[in-house]
């Protein structure tokens, strides 16, 4: 149970993470308008290396779809793309919360479980030896 609450947690993280760059692309996509076109602006290599650019065009863009696709859209469509994604991973981090509250509920019953049977244990053995001090009497 500790192990699939980890992994379950780890899902959940990597769920939210994946819903936020979609927010944020959602964001940057705001930023393409017809008065931006030609001014300067910061290009992403990588996640932590930009160079100087000029926004070029406005109106397209290309998206990555999973798994290596790329597919150039509106603005308006990619905005919906990452609308109905957000949406797809809100939902499924929603299930993945709920099976990790069910998860700890089960993990906290097997823990009392176990602690009543120790406590038991504890109190038969301690009562074992008080029957065998005064047999030995």
């Amino acid at each position: 149970l500790e192990q699939d609450l980890g992994g379950l947690g780890n899902n959940l993280e990597a769920l939210r993470d994946a819903e936020a760059r979609f927010n944020a692309s959602v964001e940057t996509l705001g930023a393409l308008v017809p008065e931006n076109e030609g001014k300067p602006m910061l290009a992403p290599l990588t996640s932590s290396l930009y160079i100087d650019a000029k926004m070029c065009c406005t109106s397209k863009v290309v998206v990555d779809v999973g798994t290596g696709y790329y597919i150039e859209m509106s603005v308006d469509r990619a905005k919906h793309f990452c609308g109905r994604r957000t949406k797809m991973l809100a939902d499924n981090a929603s299930k993945v919360e709920k099976m990790l509250k069910e998860k700890r509920k089960s993990l906290e019953t097997v823990v009392m479980t176990m602690q009543q049977k120790l406590y038991v244990a504890q109190q038969q053995e301690a009562a074992a030896k008080e029957g065998s001090r005064r047999s030995d009497l």
